[in-house]
């Protein structure tokens, strides 16, 4: 997906970067060994361990795609685009990722709205 960084923080030898897509805020950990430039446009994936079931509401009603920063965690609602023995939820008309289900009890179906939320420290930002 398309990504253009707004903002570099280094703490502790780990480069933390925010930015945004056309759906929203995304912060994470810089996982390249290119120097992140501020402004520039990047198309990344992004990569977090695994969600606990518990932490997944399925939104019925929504049709939004979107992403935020709030605190320190992102908050995330994408679509299921499909499943197979992993979820694959599209980010964003360019960010289709896979996502790994602790806990699945199967009620996440093919075309449902997901929301949840990880801190962003263990959020990976991959440049390509």
């Amino acid at each position: 997906m398309l990504f253009t960084l707004t903002d570099i923080i280094t703490k502790n030898d780990i480069i933390f970067v925010s930015g945004v897509t056309h759906t929203g805020s995304i912060k994470g950990i810089w996982k390249s060994s290119l120097i992140p430039v501020l402004m520039q446009h990047y198309s990344i994936e992004i990569d977090f361990s695994v969600i606990d079931r518990n932490s997944i509401i399925i939104n019925k009603d929504s049709t939004d795609i979107n992403s935020e920063i709030v605190d320190d965690r992102v908050i995330f609602t994408c679509l299921c685009e499909d499943i197979d023995e992993i979820y694959y939820i599209r980010f964003s008309f360019d960010g289709l990722e896979m996502l790994d289900i602790k806990n699945d009890d199967f009620t996440i179906k093919k075309g449902d709205f997901i929301t949840f939320s990880v801190p962003f420290s263990r959020i990976g930002i991959y440049p390509y």
